[in-house]
């Protein structure tokens, strides 16, 4: 005799075990996801200080297009949360972003190629941070109110 029913369906025990492996499989995914966007984003965010002596419609520009990414961070990691059901999933791509970030802007002995010093940087640097937080903890599922009459 098999574990699962007679109708094909997975035991209860092997349905728990197979729902931990899916978890953990989709938190590996997504920290995988935010490591490879904080790798895209920051050279990224080194583009938006590009033309910045040009004048004031380029800093307006790089200004308003900071605030474009870190949108796109947000709504990334909301995505992340709500299509794994639970804050772990926005936890892990936060997490994977954050790692990656911190480590493209370590100094190195030849000076910091990614992001250097400049304010629209610091703006990257501690907006994302901000954003992510932001996003993980909006990602906690609600309690959903019982009603008894």
């Amino acid at each position: 005799m098999t574990a699962s029913g007679g109708d094909g369906r997975p035991s209860a025990a092997q349905g728990g075990v197979l729902s931990g492996l899916l978890s953990a499989a989709t938190a590996v995914v997504l920290l995988a996801l935010g490591a490879a966007t904080g790798l895209v984003a920051a050279p990224a965010a080194g583009w938006l200080t590009r033309y910045w002596e040009a004048g004031i419609t380029a800093q307006v520009l790089g200004a308003a297009g900071l605030v474009a990414l870190l949108a796109v961070f947000y709504a990334a990691c909301r995505l992340c949360g709500w299509g794994s059901r639970s804050v772990l999933g926005a936890a892990c791509f936060a997490g994977g972003f954050v790692v990656v970030t911190m480590a493209l802007s370590a100094y190195v002995p030849g000076g910091d190629v990614v992001l250097q010093g400049h304010p629209v940087h610091y703006g990257y640097l501690f907006g994302s941070m901000a954003v992510l937080a932001l996003a993980v903890v909006r990602s906690i599922p609600n309690p959903v109110p019982s009603f008894t009459p």
